[in-house]
């Protein structure tokens, strides 16, 4: 089946090299990943689908991490140093709708980075739809995620490919019935690009 549409994730694939921040809060403030795990295993992941707001639950855990600033100022730093965008991928994928694909941003973010996204990245222009999961509901490997963007997109499972970072999520979409490959670097998905025969 021809390939008529790409999905592509955020972080790690079109944000790239990503976790910026993570690297400025240990190396700035000392905040070490290992002091947010718990924070980002736990609460974050309902502000991933919408189900609880970043402002409302940061609080309680800014103190035990020995953050200064407000939780505004958390959120803006943590905005600015994941402001990452690999312009050689988004040139891409232009040349991909110029060539008639259509492609998706399929992510699974906050409702700030997702607003963020859109419009201070320019994913609003980059991409002809944006799949984010604060606005979904689910997120990623959850099959309730891929089911949405088909169901939004019209097309058949074998019509989509989508690219991931994460193993785990690429095997969750070849489970569910899409083409997927795992991204490890620009080079190698240029060449699984062509791979397809898309450009």
């Amino acid at each position: 089946m021809v390939i008529k549409t790409v999905c592509f994730d955020a972080d790690g694939v079109v944000v790239y090299p990503q976790k910026q921040f993570s690297k400025h809060l240990e190396t700035d403030h000392g905040i070490s990943p290992e002091m947010t795990r718990g924070f980002f295993r736990g609460v974050f992941n309902d502000c991933l689908i919408g189900k609880a707001d970043l402002k409302e639950v940061l609080p309680a855990f800014l103190g035990d991490w020995g953050w200064k600033g407000s939780v505004n100022d958390f959120i803006d730093t943590w905005l600015l140093y994941d402001h990452v965008v690999d312009a050689c991928v988004i040139h891409l994928i232009q040349n991909l709708r110029q060539k008639g694909i259509i492609c998706c941003l399929a992510t699974s973010q906050e409702t700030y980075r997702a607003a963020y996204m859109k419009m201070e990245m320019g994913f609003q222009d980059a991409f002809d739809h944006l799949f984010f999961s604060c606005e979904m509901g689910s997120q990623k490997p959850d099959q309730t995620f891929y089911l949405q963007i088909e169901k939004a997109l019209g097309f058949e499972k074998g019509a989509i490919l989508f690219w991931d970072d994460s193993e785990e999520n690429v095997e969750a979409a070849r489970q569910y019935g899409w083409r997927a490959e795992v991204y490890t670097g620009f080079h190698e998905f240029e060449r699984g690009i062509k791979k397809y025969d898309l450009l």
